[in-house]
């Protein structure tokens, strides 16, 4: 089959490999499409501390197909909690200590589901959803995990720092919630999306929940800056290793302002977000801006376009 492997950073190819075998509860998808993202561009231009193996590595992680066995069409997320150590038993199933490796290769014309993933998170796409839209399923179900570690409450106005697509998906989230989502920075044709999402573009000043969107050092320093006292800022967008922020510690201190983070997802949020996708609430499918074979992948990360959210990458056809 024809799959696109990481090499290194900035060193991307099309290479013909052996197809995948299913062991036993192993599932073999054929690929109908894959979305970009951006943490495929981030572990492009500069490596990833959790999302990748060892290089070269299979690439991609957002995708809708349809089980080689079955032939029903199907989205799997890119990992699955034991249920069973000491973090899954807490209720911490994002921390759970067997979560890696996660699964990647959707850039490709066939992905092997294990059984660890196939158990728990595939899951069967409901009708009359379309596979771009599908494909959403893994960081719309991030962007639910964030929003409960938030602790959105009805009528709390939420600042998210950033509008492009996990920002987005973010205004949609919270707006299920019960918030008041706005909007902040980003490039005017972003802000003009806002609506679309359930937000509205703005500067404001002591929101109750602040959530950083951007995956920048800037941003999380901007989130802090935005939340009332009393308030929380949630780090939603991982930075490298070795970046470091500058916190007020007498915001945390004197204003009790509540700092946390939210990484990856649960399989309670996975079925949310295909829930959520399937019900036509928003335009999801405005996420998905370009559309490109396994050859233009590295091109379109080299020099995104002005006006790139998601691309649709078609393994076949």
């Amino acid at each position: 089959m024809r799959a696109l492997r990481l090499h290194a950073p900035g060193d991307l190819r099309v290479e013909d490999v052996p197809d995948p075998v299913p062991g036993d509860g192993d599932v073999l998808l054929q690929v109908e499409v894959a979305l970009t993202d951006g943490t495929d561009l981030k572990a492009y231009r500069r490596g990833h501390p959790v999302l990748l193996g060892a290089l070269p590595s299979p690439f991609g992680h957002e995708m809708c197909g349809i089980d080689v066995a079955t032939g029903r069409r199907v989205v799997a997320a890119n990992s699955a909690p034991c249920g069973a150590c000491g973090a899954c038993s807490r209720g911490q199933e994002t921390l759970c200590e067997h979560l890696f490796p996660l699964l990647n290769g959707a850039y490709a014309e066939l992905l092997l589901v294990p059984e660890r993933i196939a158990r728990r998170n595939l899951l069967p796409v409901p009708p009359g959803l379309a596979p771009e839209v599908a494909a959403l399923v893994e960081p719309l179900a991030c962007c639910l995990h964030g929003v409960d570690v938030a602790g959105v409450r009805d009528g709390d106005t939420v600042a998210i720092v950033g509008l492009g697509p996990i920002g987005l998906m973010l205004c949609t989230c919270v707006a299920d919630a019960g918030g008041r989502p706005v909007g902040v920075g980003s490039r005017e044709e972003r802000r003009t999306l806002a609506s679309s999402f359930g937000a509205v573009p703005a500067e404001p000043e002591g929101a109750d929940v602040a959530i950083e969107a951007a995956g920048s050092a800037d941003a999380w320093e901007r989130a802090l800056s935005l939340v009332r006292p009393g308030g929380t800022v949630l780090a939603f967008g991982g930075l490298p290793r070795e970046a470091r922020i500058e916190i007020d510690p007498y915001r945390i201190h004197y204003e009790e302002v509540r700092l946390t983070g939210a990484f990856h997802h649960t399989p309670r949020h996975v079925r949310a977000a295909l829930a959520f996708l399937a019900s036509g609430a928003y335009p999801f499918e405005r996420l998905i801006t370009h559309d490109v074979r396994l050859e233009g992948v590295a091109t379109l990360f080299d020099d995104p376009p002005r006006d790139y959210l998601k691309a649709a990458v078609r393994p076949s056809g």
